[in-house]
């Protein structure tokens, strides 16, 4: 059952694709305390699609994001209870039909140690290479607190994004925050209202991108999937967003 239905999932995404023209962000996520357990290893497939978005480059080489699907594997694996690494592989397809492998992420997360309700807290880390196809330079790190409170039915969980590129000759960092509320409808399924914002600089902040996405988190076939839609607020975002993560533990 996990085979066919993991074969009818990607069939379903290489249709969809076939009305796509290229690419923007390889993961829509807010991050909470969740953690792989220790020695426990699993993919997330991330899977963005853009119906209506921004038309123009921002940058030379880049692929603007309307119309454009992304797909993802982000695996991961638990070295202990509190630390987590993974590795993206983004994958888009452009223009002319042609799929390409952007490059590779790594991260490592730790989540420290807390009840089960109450303030939680964290830190993740991440650094990668991808084309000017995505990014405007190619070697990027990423620096992702980890703050939240949670009761038995909320979950409010805050991330400020510092974005900092490695090569190139502008090191300031992109302010990018996001957070994540979640309300817990049934003990499979939580309701969340996602926000991802992008201020550009810190040394010059303005509101660049703002979208907000209503989400739900639930279990179908035994499989965490993470659902939803979004809508750009400016000027610079994209108007309607589509996402989904799917895990598969392995």
């Amino acid at each position: 059952m996990r085979y066919r239905l993991i074969s009818f999932i990607a069939i379903m995404l290489i249709a969809i694709s076939q009305e796509t023209q290229a690419a923007s962000s390889d993961e829509i996520q807010v991050y909470d305390d969740a953690i792989n357990a220790q020695d426990e290893f699993n993919v997330d497939f991330h899977i963005n699609y853009v119906p209506s978005g921004v038309k123009e480059s921002t940058y030379p080489k880049e692929i603007p994001a309307n119309h454009d699907f992304r797909l993802t594997p982000e695996f991961a694996y638990g070295f202990t209870k509190n630390w987590e690494g993974g590795m993206y592989l983004p994958i888009i397809r452009a223009a002319d039909n042609e799929w390409f492998l952007e490059g590779a992420k790594i991260r490592l997360k730790y989540i420290a140690d807390h009840n089960e309700q109450g303030f939680y807290w964290g830190l993740n880390q991440e650094v990668g290479k991808v084309s000017h196809r995505t990014e405007p330079e190619n070697w990027n790190y990423e620096l992702r607190p980890i703050l939240g409170y949670k009761t038995e039915y909320w979950n409010l969980t805050l991330n400020p994004i510092l974005d900092i590129a490695l090569s190139g000759h502008d090191q300031t960092p992109d302010f990018q925050p996001s957070f994540k509320i979640s309300r817990k409808m049934s003990e499979i399924t939580w309701l969340n209202l996602e926000n991802y914002s992008d201020f550009g600089p810190i040394d010059q902040t303005r509101n660049h991108v703002q979208e907000t996405f209503v989400t739900a988190d639930t279990v179908v076939f035994g499989h965490n999937l993470n659902i939803g839609i979004g809508h750009g607020w400016t000027k610079e975002s994209n108007d309607t967003t589509i996402k989904a993560i799917f895990n598969v533990p392995l």
